[in-house]
């Protein structure tokens, strides 16, 4: 697989549609993306919000669906970014591999590239070049959490 950029990956496999699909991004890669129910644990048992792991050839992304449909689309495209970065399998991320506070560098490359991934940049500044979009109206268009948009626009100098 080669490695590709959030960008990369927009142009090659993205409709043009808001909000970003990440799991029909990775089913168009030949990823296999499945949903959990909370049985992926860490070693304490507590449930996890998601997985990349490759089972024989078949690379596979694991997401738990019983956590806010926002999270849910940000690991996919998180373990999507594990993938295309060529980190290997990651298994297990905890929900505080999604933190702004987190700093590994797999996992901190993984959140830059769901974040791209699922906020492209040229789209939000072409709306917010429009006029009258807020931070609530932008997390509510692309789908993530108002706390995921505010990291964004601070990212890319907007806000």
């Amino acid at each position: 697989m080669p490695v590709y950029n959030a960008r990369k990956l927009l142009q090659d496999y993205w409709d043009g549609q808001l909000p970003v699909n990440p799991a029909q991004i990775a089913a168009s890669l030949g990823i296999k993306v499945e949903k959990s129910f909370g049985e992926i644990t860490n070693n304490s048992g507590q449930p996890l919000s998601g997985e990349f792991s490759i089972e024989g050839e078949l690379p596979v992304i694991r997401y738990n669906v019983t956590e806010a449909s926002v999270r849910q689309r940000f690991t996919v495209a998180h373990e999507l970014g594990h993938y295309v970065l060529g980190h290997g399998p990651r298994h297990r991320d905890e929900a505080q591999n999604f933190s702004i506070n987190n700093y590994d560098p797999f996992e901190v490359a993984a959140n830059n590239f769901a974040a791209e991934l699922l906020m492209p940049e040229d789209v939000l500044r072409h709306l917010i070049g429009q006029g009258g979009e807020t931070l609530k109206s932008l997390a509510e268009k692309f789908n993530v959490s108002t706390l995921a948009m505010q990291i964004r626009l601070k990212k890319i100098g907007i806000y």
